[in-house]
């Protein structure tokens, strides 16, 4: 049999595999990414082709790959032929699920085989082997382990085929002799117990995905066809779904108009382990943010924002001043993601900086603010996560060597880290203990950069309150940050597992 003619889809394996249990032969299944394929591979199918008569082969396809950007290394064809070249193999199929539960119950083989590392569920970054195990006894099988040797495409990979340049590749290297997966995996977990609370304004952002035409032959606008929209949780939202992937209890303080349905629509998006403490008020409307979108390569057209970005006063204020008073008795960490959209005022600024909490702030400027927003209107913070363009214009230096200027305002703010993001250029951050930590970006490719900063800034201030080191701080920053601009908008948050999994391929 060639090796084009084992390549099946399910379907048909399906029937195939029926016809041939039917006489009593013994199904066997393997799946995984293999992305590039190698010995440990070769040993594992010619092992796992001894527990039967017929060897099935599935493969993970390239949208649920989640190793890290760049990842999979060899697109879901290139796979699928490599494997179908052995001769230890008889069907290979491009899987259709993001596990291979489903599969299973469609294939219903007698035994399902995975390598040696996957014999401890303990040690499954992602937890999938106990429900791939549950299948395989649900339809009458049974799950093997091989014992050959073990290889590492990841390991493979960043030594052969990395597609990061030199200098990041070396910084990597560098970072392995000192750090190891499970020890930054590790750290991340210990975040579990920070009681974290989140403030700031919550943002409704909305993708209005046209088609443009032309320019229309009467006016002069260029005319667009409607495709189709989605809503997103941004702003404090999204940075309260994003740290409660690593710590347990979150609660969110914001404020929002009367509008039921975006009410609902936040509280139906927020992780089961956040509260949400919001203010309700017919004063003024939930942010709104509406992009018109081209969808094909996600260029932004247009943007229409809903808001009114006066200093929150009266009622409103005073009910935030009370819910806050009683929040932060009962939390160790406080997150500021502020917008510049109002809600945080004066005296709010001041509650908090004076609370005694750990404080992180993120403050933005953006084209509603003018620059009317800089993070020097805190006189203290524990941890600062502000991105380059800001932090200059925040101490009006347009140029001038980025090392003493952010030293100046960490001073001035007293701040424990004081972390600087670089887009494309990485980060560094600034300890109190004068230490300085350069990581280069991690990102290989963009899809969008909305939300990508409060991502970073969310998964961050957890680790600088615990004090973990800026070295790592800095590698795991730029994880988060390369995983969020491969996600439109805030579609999903990067949770711990995806990060964890990233870390683990990045660092083997």
């Amino acid at each position: 049999m060639s090796a084009s003619s084992k390549i099946k889809s399910i379907s048909e394996l399906s029937d195939v595999l029926d016809s041939e249990q039917k006489n009593g032969k013994q199904v066997v299944l393997c799946h995984g990414v293999f992305d590039l394929v190698h010995p440990g591979h070769v040993l594992h199918f010619k092992a796992a082709r001894n527990f039967g008569d017929f060897l099935i082969v599935t493969v993970t396809p390239d949208r649920y790959v989640h190793k890290g950007p760049g990842r999979p290394a060899f697109n879901e064809r290139l796979r699928m032929e490599a494997i179908a070249a052995l001769e230890c193999v008889d069907y290979v199929a491009l899987n259709e699920w993001p596990t291979a539960v489903e599969t299973i119950h469609r294939l219903r083989p007698q035994v399902y085989v995975k390598g040696s590392d996957y014999a401890d569920p303990a040690s499954d970054l992602t937890g999938k082997i106990v429900d791939e195990e549950n299948a395989i006894r649900a339809v009458g099988g049974e799950i093997r382990f091989t014992a050959e040797e073990v290889f590492s495409s990841s390991a493979l990979i960043n030594r052969f085929f990395h597609s990061y340049p030199p200098e990041t590749h070396n910084y990597l290297a560098k970072f392995r002799e000192t750090h190891s997966a499970d020890q930054v995996i590790g750290r991340l977990k210990e975040l579990a117990d920070v009681r974290v609370l989140v403030v700031g304004e919550a943002i409704l952002d909305q993708y209005c995905y046209c088609i443009p035409l032309a320019k229309s032959p009467k006016e002069f606008i260029i005319a667009t066809k409607f495709s189709s929209e989605e809503n997103f949780a941004g702003g404090s939202v999204a940075v309260a779904n994003h740290v409660a992937g690593y710590c347990d209890q979150v609660t969110l303080v914001t404020c929002l108009g009367a509008d039921d349905r975006h009410f609902d629509f936040f509280r139906s998006i927020l992780r089961p382990n956040i509260q949400l403490r919001a203010v309700r008020t017919n004063e003024r409307p939930t942010i709104i943010k509406r992009r018109f979108v081209e969808p094909t390569f996600l260029t932004k057209m247009f943007e229409i924002q809903y808001l009114d970005d006066t200093p929150l006063s009266g009622r409103p204020e005073n009910e935030l001043v009370s819910v806050l008073e009683r929040q932060l008795l009962e939390h160790d960490l406080v997150i500021v993601a502020d917008f510049g959209h109002g809600q945080l005022t004066d005296r709010l600024r001041g509650m908090l900086g004076s609370s005694g909490k750990f404080l992180a702030v993120n403050t933005q400027t953006n084209s509603a603010n003018l620059g009317f927003n800089p993070i020097t209107k805190y006189e203290r913070a524990g941890y600062v996560c502000i991105h380059e363009g800001e932090l200059r214009l925040a101490l009006h230096t347009q140029f001038g060597d980025l090392y003493d200027i952010a030293a100046r305002l960490r001073q001035k703010l007293s701040a424990r880290g004081f972390m600087v993001t670089r887009g494309p250029h990485g980060s560094v951050l600034f300890s109190d203990n004068g230490e300085v930590h350069e990581a280069p970006a991690l990102s290989v490719k963009v899809i969008d950069r909305v939300g990508a900063g409060d991502a970073f800034f969310a998964v961050t201030s957890p680790c600088v309150y615990k004090g973990y080191d800026a070295d790592l701080v800095g590698l795991v920053g730029n994880c988060v940050g390369a995983l969020a601009v491969e996600t439109v908008c805030n579609r999903a948050p990067v949770d711990s597992t995806m990060l964890y999994k990233f870390i683990s391929h990045l660092l083997r």
